[in-house]
């Protein structure tokens, strides 16, 4: 039996959630039949968050700034939920090696415009020799930073716009917040409005192929080993740029002109029976590493989280498939090497868990040309994700490209509406001439 739909949105992360409540809120959509399918049991997408004693701990997205991200601020705001300061601005001993790191990028920063083709990697190896740019780059904790497709002025954007390297840049005043109770609790609230306002939630169906079918769209999707086949009329495609190529859409050359690329993340929590590093002074502080760890951070008196991306993402993914002791003895090495320690061990892990995403970071690979903030098939399936906007890899960018979807879907809907009502009265005009 097929279902049918006015609108189907394909991913229930954080875009295609702000689809869905803000189709609801406006005229055109709050008598649609909406269906929101997602292969996951549950919403969120990169948004995962975890009880981690009596600290919230997010596996996925987990910061964001009133200045760089106001429209998440806003939602933030709107939902009542409680915020607090990210505590991880202050990165705490290296001071002599960050000031160093600061300066050479002050004094580097006016010579970008003269190697506007060099990656960043390249761009520094010109003015402080190679094994000079590497180790500095890895200084800001970013492996992303020595990619041949990281130009210098990538490089630069990227830098002041996290908590951990912004005091190198004008971005220094920032402010960074955090949702106290996790941003599960802003998801399960985004989907209970839309289930309020009738919006379906297929949860755990893979959608394995779309077909025009005259006005409509037929999907086909996977569910607990049947298949199962739904029509709509409209159709968007809430999900990053990885997913999109598995379907028969011809991503992206029936989509756009642009390439995608994606990067790697890894988050390795940590507890302990006593929280040993307050005697260091580390509490809710950063450390910043050359080793694969990279980005060290001390929450409270609950965990110890490491978090990177790229090249050393790929190595702890790999530690952990020579089993969980081998994973554990090389971050409890890593570990020693770059804490303060004296020559002590470090204590015993009490416990641990890990989240590597394979497609963490999404974006399109030249940041130098302007982007449409949503994708547009010939068939007339619109794609939205934070890719393909300036903020990729934030919820920011999530809702922007969100907000054009919806936009476009609304004005399609009013067209409509227009054709069918000038249809009426031709029709009515008619019915009374005759």
């Amino acid at each position: 039996m097929t279902q049918y739909s006015d609108i189907c949105i394909i991913g229930a992360g954080l875009g295609g959630l702000a689809c869905a409540t803000q189709l609801i809120k406006a005229a055109f959509g709050k008598h649609l039949r909406i269906r929101i399918f997602d292969l996951n049991a549950r919403v969120g997408g990169r948004i995962q968050s975890r009880m981690v004693g009596g600290e919230v701990a997010e596996l996925g997205a987990a910061r964001y700034s009133p200045q760089l991200h106001p429209h998440f601020d806003e939602l933030m705001q709107d939902s009542g939920l409680e915020h607090a300061t990210y505590p991880f601005t202050e990165v705490a001993a290296g001071g002599r090696e960050q000031e160093k790191l600061k300066s050479t990028l002050h004094s580097l920063s006016a010579m970008l415009k003269e190697h506007p083709t060099e990656s960043f990697l390249e761009f520094v190896s010109h003015y402080l020799g190679e094994a000079e740019a590497i180790r500095m780059i890895k200084a800001t904790g970013y492996d992303a930073l020595l990619l041949p497709i990281v130009s210098g002025a990538m490089a630069y954007d990227i830098i002041k716009k996290h908590p951990e390297t912004q005091s190198f840049t004008e971005n220094a005043g920032n402010e960074w917040r955090y949702a106290i109770e996790g941003y599960a609790g802003l998801l399960a609230q985004l989907q209970r409005q839309a289930q309020a306002a009738g919006v379906e939630f297929q949860m755990e169906h893979r959608l394995l192929s779309v077909e025009r079918a005259g006005a409509d769209h037929v999907l086909v999707f996977s569910h607990q080993g049947d298949t199962t086949v739904h029509r709509t009329r409209h159709l968007i495609m809430a999900v990053p740029p990885s997913a999109m190529p598995q379907l028969n859409l011809d991503f992206p050359a029936a989509w756009s002109s642009f390439e995608y690329d994606s990067l790697p993340l890894f988050k390795g929590f940590l507890t302990f029976d006593h929280a040993w590093w307050q005697a260091l002074g580390l509490t809710d502080k950063v450390v910043m590493t050359n080793n694969p760890l990279r980005k060290i951070y001390f929450k409270g008196d609950q965990y110890l989280l490491f978090y990177n991306d790229s090249d050393s993402a790929t190595y702890w993914r790999e530690c952990l498939e020579q089993g969980e002791d081998a994973y554990l003895e090389q971050v409890r090495r890593h570990l020693e090497d770059a804490l303060p320690l004296d020559g002590q061990p470090m204590p015993p892990i009490k416990g641990h868990f890990h989240k590597h995403w394979p497609h963490g970071v999404e974006f399109y690979t030249d940041p130098q040309s302007a982007h449409p903030a949503v994708l547009l098939h010939q068939d007339g399936i619109i794609s939205c994700s934070d890719a393909y906007t300036q903020h990729c890899g934030w919820m920011e960018g999530s809702l922007i490209s969100a907000r054009y979807a919806t936009r476009l879907l609304l004005e399609r809907l009013r067209q409509q509406a227009e054709a069918a009502g000038e249809a009426d009265a031709l029709a009515t005009t008619s019915a009374e001439g005759a």
